[in-house]
């Protein structure tokens, strides 16, 4: 499967899809990430919660662990689903992806998706997952247990 190809279709998927009618990521709106808390009972841990979605990387709530010591990937060739699901974007594998080891510990992969624009921020700045005229560009978050890790 071509990558490139994959790159197109995304990025039709993300503009063509539609809004998501229970939450958006209009920062200053009333259904933006600093009301996502306030908008259903269940979501209230994204106001009280410390590193609760929406989340803002910065050097104050990550500490970078140079050259990933203690994450080893072991990826597959696996065929997989991808759905536009209005939010995000969804990966689905079917089968055996492979894994990724964490201090030790394995964990199979199984999904992932991506939201545009993104969920969390960077220095309080909202990025765009992919552009035409620029290059491919995702924050990798993977919550294991409660610890986030982090990859570029």
């Amino acid at each position: 499967f071509d990558l490139g190809l994959l790159r197109i279709m995304l990025q039709h998927e993300i503009n063509g899809a539609e809004d998501e009618s229970e939450f958006d990521y209009d920062d200053g709106g009333p259904k933006g990430p600093s009301r996502w808390g306030e908008l259903k009972e269940e979501w209230s841990a994204c106001k009280t919660g410390e590193m609760q979605s929406p989340i803002d990387v910065s050097s104050r709530t990550v500490d970078v662990i140079p050259n990933s010591a203690g994450l080893t990937r072991n990826y597959k060739p696996s065929n997989a689903t991808i759905v536009n699901r209005g939010h995000d974007i969804s990966l689905k594998w079917v089968g055996d992806a492979g894994s990724v080891r964490i201090n030790g510990t394995d964990y199979d992969l199984q999904q992932c998706h991506w939201h545009s624009p993104s969920e969390h921020t960077v220095y309080g700045r909202r990025k765009k997952n992919s552009s035409l005229s620029k290059c491919f560009q995702l924050i990798f978050v993977l919550v294991v247990c409660g610890t986030v890790v982090l990859d570029t």
